[in-house]
Order: structure tokens, then sequence, then C-alpha cells
């Protein structure tokens, strides 16, 4: 059944590919009929991934057999793709996996290719808004790439031996339970989450057009719920909390080989396999906490929401093959492979609503859980944002950078938003 249906919708794909350039060559001249017209395509992905899309380069020329289908495929990751492509367009490749951040950048050089009307409304009936809000422009809000995962995000994870799912409710609930010997971890100086507890409650933009942005983060109700979050945990910097880099080391102090010195910690998907093997049976995720803000009220502790993406070059001479692959690659049924296989976190609606699939993947369940209070990567946050936003994080934790730096929190947001939209 599955596979029928696979078939049925690639049926539908080779009317897409006759309305947007395939089957002919750079010139525009047809070259299949009696003889087979010869499609070459390369592709940029991981290395490690380079046997499955062989397998799928297999699997599409069954597909089309009048055509002699092959492709290279280079070892160019998601987060390299925008810059080596802007390096040299002539040798980038024809498809490339990259990271969504990298989204505005590309479509300021009109290097990648808007889809087609057909595929973008195809892209939007099989995966999640989130996704298909992560593979569109800020500017025009067309998509310009296949969503190939919606797993780039962060959440909250924890041992469950020391706090437990009402435990993790709130930041104050999980504070109540640290000590100085099993704390809780926030790289508050990495951009990525500085700011991350107001991203629900406050507004920022980015256009890559004007690399200029628009943001909230100074007014009232952000400044209330950063002081709040300064006051709970300033005075249990370790005694409770800890401002590290949770990739490094401080992953290691989650085993009880270390003492359980970490019992709690904000992180990604990209972490999952090192979290159960630290912590087996005991490892808890759940969406971030909430916390109360100056005035009592709850707040939502937000994030940013991220996808691989697949594009196209848009000056591929194989423009439409190249849009049908890219497509190929990214449908349910290469999600699925992908997410058995190396364990990337679907876009898919229907995968992401199996829950048999995903009844073992606790973070993935956690992230699906933080989406809705999450924030576009690429739609929201330009180059500048990030050692400025690391600025307010520090301050939160540590207080004043020097003598001469602001001294308030009101003080370091109204500079925080100057140097993002001046």
């Amino acid at each position: 059944m599955f596979k029928h249906k696979r078939i049925a919708l690639l049926v539908a794909g080779l009317l897409l590919l006759a309305g947007c350039g395939g089957g002919t060559d750079s010139s525009g001249t047809t070259t299949s009929g009696a003889g087979k017209e010869r499609v070459r395509l390369s592709v940029w992905g991981a290395i490690k991934e380079k046997p499955l899309y062989e397998q799928h380069a297999r699997e599409f020329q069954e597909l089309y057999p009048n055509i002699d289908f092959s492709i290279s495929y280079a070892d160019v990751g998601e987060a390299d793709a925008a810059t080596n492509i802007l390096q040299d367009v002539s040798t980038a490749a024809d498809v490339f996996f990259f990271a969504d951040d990298q989204l505005p950048t590309m479509q300021a050089r009109e290097v990648i290719a808007k889809l087609p009307l057909g595929y973008a409304n195809k892209v939007r009936a099989r995966d999640a808004a989130s996704a298909c809000e992560n593979a569109s422009s800020a500017v025009d809000n067309e998509l310009y790439a296949f969503p190939a995962t919606n797993d780039n995000g962060y959440f909250l994870i924890y041992n469950k031996d020391y706090l437990t799912e009402t435990d993790v409710e709130t930041l104050e609930g999980i504070m109540e339970k640290t000590t100085a010997e099993h704390q809780l971890v926030v790289d508050m100086g990495n951009g990525y989450y500085a700011t991350s507890f107001i991203q629900y409650i406050s507004e920022i933009t980015y256009n890559p057009i004007t690399k200029k942005h628009t943001t909230n983060f100074n007014n009232e109700a952000s400044v209330s719920a950063l002081q709040a979050v300064s006051d709970i945990l300033k005075p249990r910097v370790d005694n409770g909390f800890k401002s590290v880099d949770f990739n490094g080391a401080a992953l290691d102090d989650l085993s009880d080989a270390n003492g359980n010195k970490v019992i709690a910690a904000v992180t990604g998907v990209w972490n999952t396999e090192l979290l159960k093997e630290k912590l087996g049976d005991k490892l808890g995720a759940a969406k971030l906490p909430t916390f109360k803000n100056t005035k009592g009220e709850d707040v939502q502790w937000g994030a940013f929401a991220g996808s691989k993406l697949v594009g196209v070059k848009s000056s591929s001479n194989k423009l439409g093959w190249a849009l049908a692959f890219a497509d190929y690659i990214t449908d349910e049924a290469a999600q699925r492979t992908r997410f058995t296989t190396n364990g990337w976190g679907p876009s898919n609606k229907n995968l992401l609503a199996d829950e048999e699939l995903l009844a073992d993947h606790v973070t993935l369940r956690a992230l699906g859980a933080q989406a809705p209070y999450a924030i576009s990567q690429a739609k929201s946050v330009g180059s500048l944002f990030w050692d400025n936003a690391a600025i307010v994080g520090n301050f939160l934790w540590k207080g004043p950078a020097s003598a001469e730096s602001p001294q308030t929190l009101q003080a370091t947001l109204d500079a925080f938003v100057e140097a993002l939209t001046q």
C-alpha cells in the first residue's frame, strides 16, 4: 500500500517536472526520446550520508528508466553549504543539504532556486507548518527549499532519579532540587540560548536584504521576565546553576561515574545518543519550563526552531531533474529511511503523527512539545544577533561586564536593540 502511494506521487511529480525544465539540457534541447537522456547531478551532504543518497540515486533511476541517471556526492555538510556555494557558484552542487539559517544569504544572492508552485504546494501539504516556515524566505514568504528534518532546536533534559515530571514544569521547581553537587546547566554566554527566555513573549524578525532586525526585546514584558530569571539563577551560580557549554565536559557530568554533577540541562537532539549513553533509562526530556516574572505572572521559556533543508542551485543546467531528485530524497519514504538509519527527526506530518515510530525517542517528543513556543531561527535573526545576545545572557548571571558597560538590565537590553536595529 505504502509503495503504491509513493509511485502515485512520483507519477504526479513527472507532471511537475515537465513544467519546470525536466528533460532538457543546458541549451534547452530535448535529449530524451529514442535514446536515453543523460542526467548527471552533483549532491552535497555529510559524508556519512553518502550510502543513503547513492541508494536514492539507484531508486530514482529505476523510476525513470528512460534516463541515464547518476549522481556524484561530495562531503560538504549542512553547516558549510552556503559558504562553499557563495565562494564559487559555478562549481557548486546542483542539490545540497543546508541548515535553514543559511537560507536568507543564499536567497539574497539569488543562488538558490525558488520552488515552482507545484512543488511548493506539495511541500506544504506533506510537511509541518513550522518546517515550511523554516524553508521560506522572510522577504517574499515563498518556499526556497524542501524540508528534510524539523529537529534543530532545544528543550530540557533531566535525570529522573533527581527530578520528577512535576518538578521540571517550572524553573523554580527545578532549582528547588538542584544543589552545588547536582546542577542545572544553561549556556548563557551562547547567543543561541541567551535570550530564549523571552523569545515566545516578545518579537524579533530579520530582513536579509536590509540586514536589519525589528525587535521589542527591551519592552517592559522582556525586562520583567529576564529580571526574574536573573533573580532566580544569579544567586545560585555554582550552587545549583552553571553556565557552561553543555556539549563539552558538562555532558559527562550527567553520568553516575561523575557523581551526577549535572541533573538538568538545555540541549538538542544532536546529543541524543550521548544522553542515552550517560543516563540510560534515567533520561527524561520535556519542553522548557515556565517561570514567574517580577509581577508573579507565568512566562513560557521560548526557543529557536530550525530544519535541515535541501536546496537546488538556481543556475543548475538540469534544474528540473535537480528539483525532482530533491523532492524524492525529502518525501515521506525518504524521511522514514533517514530517521530509522541515522535518527534525523522528520518534518513529514504523517511521520510526526506516528506514535509508534517515535515511541522510544524522548528527545524528539520533547522537541515537539517545545515547538509551539519556538521561533524560526532563519526568519528571526541575522549574524549581528549572536554576539549581542550573548552579552545579554552573560549579564543575567554575571552582571555588568565592566564599569563602562550598561549597569542595568534595561540599559543592556536598550543597547542590544540599538545594535540590531540601527
